[in-house]
């Protein structure tokens, strides 16, 4: 597979945490799960978080979030709080293994990803549409101390590192307008996409869903990237209008859908990548994948059978 494709390898740098007496952590295991529970002792009494990891399934289950309530966000943030230390080690390893077979890639979250995964989904929604300035004040907070992991990365040699910038998901319609996209996530991302290019780094945008209504908040940013830009009826707005309108500003990444590759056949599978081609390749500035990585363990026999097809596929039609 190597072979036929390029490699973007994704990978940490590695964090050293400050201590943090306040965290109490558990872990026990039932039946073929795993299951975590984080306890921070606050000032003003316990959050609680309680996570499931199953052995064939490659995520994890959040079944309790640390924030419940709306005090409790000031709980988080009274809990002391002394910003983490990067180590390149490990990644400068591997990107001297990789060599040129691929770009280095690593994640970081916006400000929205942090807070929204702190709640519920629904906790989060409803804590956006009727708390708003709380909501900007969460932002903010968590914001300022993105920024200095962020800076401790930046400080590194990132030339050519794809920075992919997770989070903007969770604020894209149904769940929030775009009124609000453009003040919990573009007022961010903006300052963001700047620092990474100014860093000689490729910013690149992980948005999934329904993007039609904030693309073009995407495009005031100086992000490079855009992904997965999944096909209606997961997204809202097709390839080949992505290609028209901005082709030019973003290298497109994605539109496979991952439930494709689940569930079809080869001969869909082939149909799609042609399709895709057809809508993307002219003119260069896109990478064909997936919308996202399966999740079971180990991969099933028609899903490895159609990413040999995706892949057989690409270069039939993605020749020039």
């Amino acid at each position: 597979i190597r072979a036929r494709t390029d490699c973007l390898y994704m990978a940490g740098p590695d964090w050293t945490e400050a201590d943090e007496p306040f965290r109490e952590v558990t872990t026990w295991r039932e039946g073929k799960s795993q299951f975590t529970r984080i306890v921070l002792h606050s000032v003003s009494g316990p959050l609680e978080r309680l996570v499931r990891v199953d052995d064939t399934i490659h995520t994890a289950w959040t079944l309790r979030h640390f924030l419940q309530e709306l005090e409790d966000i000031a709980s988080y943030l009274s809990l002391p709080y002394e910003p983490a230390k990067v180590d390149f080690s490990s990644f400068d390893d591997r990107a001297r293994r990789l060599g040129g077979h691929g770009l280095m890639m690593l994640s970081i979250p916006d400000p929205i990803c942090e807070a929204a995964e702190l709640f519920s989904m629904a906790d989060f929604l409803v804590l956006a549409r009727t708390e708003i300035e709380l909501t900007r004040y969460f932002l903010d907070a968590l914001y300022e101390r993105q920024q200095e992991r962020l800076r401790q990365i930046l400080a590194h040699d990132v030339r050519d590192v794809v920075v992919r910038i997770c989070g903007p998901e969770y604020a894209t319609t149904p769940y929030l307008p775009p009124e609000l996209f453009r003040e919990l996530v573009t007022k961010y991302l903006i300052p963001i996409c700047r620092q990474i290019r100014q860093a000689g780094a490729i910013p690149r945008i992980h948005c999934h869903g329904r993007i039609g209504a904030v693309i073009d908040q995407f495009a005031e940013t100086e992000a490079m990237a855009l992904d997965p830009l999944e096909p209606p009826p997961d997204g809202d707005i097709p390839l080949g209008e992505i290609k028209r309108r901005y082709g030019r500003q973003f290298c497109l990444l994605g539109n496979i859908e991952l439930r494709e590759l689940e569930n079809a056949d080869t001969t869909r599978i082939d149909a799609l990548v042609r399709q895709v081609m057809t809508d993307a390749k002219a003119g260069g500035g896109f990478i064909l994948m997936p919308t996202a990585a399966p999740i079971n363990v180990p991969l099933s026999p028609r899903t490895e059978a159609n990413y040999l097809q995706m892949i057989e596929s690409a270069w039939r039609y993605g020749q020039y």
